[in-house]
């Protein structure tokens, strides 16, 4: 039977009355049959039911869409004896086998020419005019240069499933031209061999072993090399050279499972050699999520009403708990998952077209030069072609990158900062993925090993700092904060409320950002919040501000870790850890800030030194000062000391109770100081790796990652630093502190750096004292020093901190600009 679902009179009421309300709006039929099933559900279903059934959609459509399957990778070696006149040759080649990693050798002098639509290209430069080699590897796989000096080699990593290991790994291949005028010691590419290497190129070898008819000194030295490295050569169907029988055009590997076949294609005197990984694969499909934004905003807009009144039938932490679901929830359910393929033809249909003519006609070309036989009317409409080859696929780019600006221009009005914003993504590094961690000199593959390793690494870096019982410093500030806690347990003053006008600035000053954070929520989804959830949160805001407080919830971080390295295995301490908190705290936080900078700024807690996270405070004017400053000694003929100190790991190793302490000693509100330790007390972290979750671990020292009330908090703590530096001109941006020392004028050089060593050893003491007082410590290592001076020469000084001499640079890049002496 096809009967219609009932529902109760109330539900058709209430669906009814929302689409009478959708039209009264403007929107038009076609959108209301669309969001009907939304309207149906959420009006048929209890809430907690309704949630999970949408939570659960995104599932179901990510399943029903997630066709996409790890294909084998193909690998080309072609031979094109001078890129200049096969460059669309290759092009050809690379479309019609649907090639994501290629090999060209003896390429010539053509680094800049070197371009494939849609690859990334790596070139190395030969001996002479006719060598080189360049790596031509598809957009969608991640790539990094190796850095090598060889002539006539190139090295480059691709990071690449291997079905073997089950693992994202990183395949190295190794390009190589070899000529018979070149002496080449093959030791030198020993290092360069790792568990997965594909070793290609034009080596000018024979061997019986390798299908050639004889062999020679050359494939002699290089069969041995290869068995000392445990690499197996890969056969192809026939020989390479199509002038000889000899098969000169090679590949080793030691990875399993890889074929070749030699193509039947080209004008070159070799034969392009295809090869088929079955153990190196890729995906050649992705799928990736829409959003129905405008279905989300009107079901948004629809349920203002419902969740006003809901927060007068529960509590608001409870109500908050519910509303964090539902705008989760609701996402999933306007979202689709839909599969886009990575390997798209870079070149529209009528230039292939054009390119397999223009295959035809230089076959016959060479085909009549061959026989000698008349092929000038062949010569002249080959050039014609290429030109116009060349022209169309120039036109095509161009006019791809011309629609392309226009739609930036088009989406929103605001000229360069959109077109930056979007070149800044495409150009963006991304981190490769690691799938290996080092632990000593072991290496580990599991993942829950790596997980274990990764929970073990950071919770040892965020333990409390260890305290020194016969310290009276350390004793004194203890002894001082426990006090503190008590007076802040005994507190009943509140913070000064918000409202919903600040709430919106907060929330107009955050960016569009549409990744998810911890609870799911992203501020893309905050900034589309109508005005009757806005008055929900401040509803919720205003309760945790009077009881000084915050949900426990936000207390907790995923931390993300990310790798440092751009080749090798990494450690744990080369791994880079991104925190992700909920969204709304961040709303939360910023209205709390806007209370601790009134206080500090009309206390003038902070000093004029310091010009990060300060409005009004930029960094060209702190360049300035410190320009103008040593631009005036070297008026005078005095040299100028600087010094910059390098914090390790600034607000991740904040001691809380330091900073609570020295809080209080600057007289800041009880309530904001007990907000202050409400939010930084009890927080927990959890690490994440791939799909594995380990169990939580507390953070008792450092100021949370990613949140705006961190930095400013910073510079608070440290806004005394500038007593430690005496006289002499301070320059804070952040956590970045420059001291310049200027010296006394004398008639002699020497008496001026006397003073220089003196007093910059004085001024690294003051700060080291300063640092190991308040558990903030310095790197030593990393902090330098420069002299700014007029003389031609002058004799190094010596600037020294804790008995530890800092190293002499003659430049140094502070602030976003270079330093030299």
């Amino acid at each position: 039977m096809n009967a219609s679902n009932f529902y109760p009179k109330s539900t058709v009421e209430k669906i009814d009355k929302d689409k009478e309300r959708l039209r009264n709006c403007g929107l038009s039929q076609q959108w209301i049959k669309k969001i009907s099933p939304l309207l149906i559900e959420w009006h048929s279903m209890p809430l907690d039911s309704v949630l999970s059934f949408w939570e659960m959609h995104e599932n179901s459509s990510k399943q029903f869409n997630s066709s996409s399957a790890a294909i084998p990778l193909k690998f080309c070696l072609y031979n094109v004896k001078g890129w200049k006149s096969r460059r669309l040759e290759a092009i050809d080649l690379i479309h019609s086998v649907e090639s994501l990693v290629c090999v060209f050798t003896e390429v010539g002098e053509q680094e800049t020419t070197c371009l494939i639509p849609d690859y990334n290209t790596f070139y190395q430069t030969g001996l002479n005019r006719s060598g080189g080699v360049c790596i031509a590897v598809g957009k969608n796989l991640q790539a990094s240069k190796v850095k090598t000096n060889i002539p006539n080699t190139m090295i480059v990593d691709i990071y690449i499933y291997i079905r073997i290991y089950g693992l994202t790994e990183p395949l190295r291949v190794i390009g190589i031209y070899w000529p018979s005028s070149q002496q080449r010691n093959l030791e030198d590419l020993s290092p360069y061999i790792t568990n997965n290497t594909l070793v290609a190129g034009d080596f000018n070898a024979t061997t019986l072993d390798w299908d050639s008819p004889k062999n020679d000194n050359r494939g002699t030295l290089l069969k041995k090399w290869i068995e000392e490295n445990n690499l197996l050569y890969i056969k192809n169907t026939k020989n390479s050279s199509k002038r000889s029988s000899r098969n000169i055009d090679l590949a080793f590997t030691n990875i399993r499972e890889i074929v070749g076949e030699t193509l039947t294609f080209g004008t070159s005197v070799h034969w392009p050699i295809l090869y088929t990984s079955n153990s190196v694969c890729c995906h050649i499909h992705s799928s990736f999520p829409i959003t129905n934004w405008k279905y989300y905003e009107i079901i948004l807009c629809l349920c203002q009403e419902f969740w006003l009144k809901l927060q007068e039938l529960i509590s608001l932490d409870d109500w908050y708990d519910k509303y964090i679901k539902f705008l989760s929830a609701l996402k999933c359910r306007a979202t689709t998952w839909k599969d886009k393929e990575k390997f798209r033809p870079a070149l529209p249909e009528s230039i292939l077209i054009k390119l397999k003519y223009l295959m035809k006609i230089i076959n016959n070309y060479y085909r009549k030069r061959r026989y000698d036989l008349e092929n000038e009317p062949e010569r002249i409409l080959l050039r014609t072609l290429n030109r116009e080859i060349q022209s169309d696929i120039f036109k095509y780019r161009s006019d791809r990158w011309s629609s392309f600006m226009e739609e930036i221009q088009s989406s929103k009005n605001k000229g360069e900062a959109v077109c930056w914003s979007h070149l800044g993504k495409i150009y963006k590094q991304e981190s490769l993925p690691f799938s290996k961690l080092k632990v000593g000199d072991v290496v580990i593959t599991d993942k829950k090993d790596i997980s274990n390793e990764l929970y073990e690494h950071y919770m040892e870096q965020f333990q409390p700092p260890s305290l020194d019982l016969t310290n009276i410093n350390d004793m004194e500030i203890m002894k001082e904060f426990k006090e503190i806690l008590k007076g802040l347990s005994t507190s009943t003053d509140e913070v000064e409320v918000t409202n919903t006008s600040e709430i919106k600035n907060a929330i107009r000053s955050i960016r569009p950002k549409k990744s998810a954070e911890f609870d799911n929520i992203s501020n893309f989804i905050i900034k589309r919040l109508p005005p009757g959830h806005i008055q929900g949160l401040g509803n919720c805001f205003n309760l945790w501000l009077e009881e000084c407080r915050m949900p426990n919830e936000w207390k907790l971080a995923k931390i993300i870790t990310l790798n440092k390295l751009k080749g090798g295995v990494s450690k744990c301490d080369q791994t880079c850890p991104i925190s992700l908190l909920a969204a709304h705290s961040k709303l939360y936080e910023k209205i709390l800030l806007t209370r601790i900078r009134s206080w500090a700024e009309s206390n003038h807690i902070i000093p004029k030194e310091q010009s990060g996270f300060r409005p009004n405070c930029l960094i060209p004017t702190r360049v300035l000062s410190v320009y103008q400053e040593v631009l005036n000694n070297m008026a005078a003929n005095s040299p100028t000391l600087s010094i910059y100190f390098d914090y390790q790991k600034a607000c991740d190793k904040v001691w809380h109770a330091a900073l609570i302490v020295k809080f209080s000693r600057v007289n800041i509100p009880f309530t904001l100081l007990k907000t202050i330790w409400f939010w930084l007390s009890m927080r927990e972290a959890v690490v994440v790796y791939g799909e594995l979750s380990t169990r939580k671990f507390t953070i008792s020292i450092g100021l949370p990652q990613g949140s705006c009330l961190s930095s400013y908090l910073f510079i608070v703590f440290h806004s005394d630093i500038v007593k430690q530096t005496g006289a002499f001109s301070t320059h804070i941006f952040s956590d970045d502190l420059n001291v310049l020392i200027s010296a006394p004028l004398e008639k002699k050089l020497e008496p001026m750096l006397q003073f220089l060593e003196l007093e910059g050893t004085k001024v690294c003491n003051n700060l080291y004292d300063y640092s190991k007082q308040w558990k903030q410590p310095i790197n030593i290592s990393k902090s330098l020093y420069q002299v700014f001076h007029t003389q031609i020469n002058i004799r190094p000084i010596h600037v020294e901190m804790n008995s530890v001499a800092l190293d002499c640079v003659q430049e140094f890049k502070y602030l976003g600009f270079t330093w030299t002496n």
